[in-house]
């Protein structure tokens, strides 16, 4: 009995962990098809990151790119998929399928890439 003590006691300690929230997060262009997210903090203000990933769509009729992107620190975004509006002259020869190094403004009307390389 003595044998579990400690490692229950542990475990009790363990669970009041701090957990990481995506508080300051822009949720606008995200793939969050049937989740509420109403309740989710507006950005403050506009803030611009560099971010890397692949394109996994292009919708040239909406102005949109679809990236499969790393963790962005200075925005607090982790890995995700999401659509970012990006003009004509922006897009330029981007293909799907290409690794981009790009400029991301977050703002609260949405994200915005400003300017795209290929890697």
């Amino acid at each position: 009995m003595m044998l579990l003590a400690a490692p229950l006691a542990l475990a009790a300690c363990d669970s009041a962990q701090e957990t990481e929230t995506m508080e300051d997060m822009p949720m606008d262009g995200m793939a969050m098809e049937g989740h509420d997210m109403s309740a989710m903090d507006a950005v403050d203000g506009a803030k611009t990151a560099s971010a890397v990933g692949t394109v996994t769509a292009i919708d040239a009729e909406t102005g949109t790119i679809t990236v499969d992107h790393e963790p962005v620190a200075e925005l607090g975004w982790p890995q995700m998929v999401m659509a970012f509006d990006a003009s004509e002259e922006v897009r330029g020869d981007i293909s799907v399928g290409d690794a981009i190094k790009f400029t991301v403004e977050a703002t609260d009307e949405g994200n915005t890439i400003t300017a795209i390389t290929k890697q």
